[in-house]
């Protein structure tokens, strides 16, 4: 049996607490920011009859600085988002814009077809769609009984 990783669950529920103060004040909280510097961009994910489709916000970021991968059943998505203002020294009034490294894992059901999934990168959002298995795709395979 396989022992939980506390510390990541830890970290994924002071993510999901952040995200949600985000939405609901508008506002992350400097104690509820990532002490290793990550932010995390916006995701939508919905099932359409052929496919499930993730939508992520990534404003800034350009196609060579952003990375997908799918493994058991995990979509990755990598990346950085640097800051490219050509002003040195700031003073700010407000601060919302995060830069620096962001990682998102979406858990994707066994439907989906990991060899024909696709990913394009559009006016800064991320379309990944994850077509599901047809009928086709599986193959039966008859089982002898011993």
């Amino acid at each position: 049996m396989e022992r939980p990783n506390v510390f990541g669950e830890l970290k994924h529920m002071r993510e999901d607490m952040e995200h949600l103060m985000q939405h609901v004040f508008g506002q992350t909280f400097p104690l509820l920011r990532p002490i290793h510097g990550k932010w995390r961009p916006n995701v939508d994910v919905f099932e359409c009859e052929n496919s499930i489709v993730l939508v992520a916000e990534v404003a800034g970021v350009g196609k060579e600085e952003v990375s997908v991968t799918f493994e058991e059943g995990r979509l990755r998505i990598t990346g950085v988002r640097r800051d490219i203002m050509p002003y040195k020294s700031r003073k700010y009034c407000q601060m919302e814009i995060s830069y620096n490294d962001f990682e998102r894992i979406v858990h994707l059901p066994d439907e989906v077809d990991p060899e024909k999934i696709t990913a394009k990168l559009n006016n800064g959002l991320l379309v990944i769609e994850a077509p599901k298995k047809t009928n086709d795709d599986v193959k039966s395979q008859e089982i002898k009984i011993g």
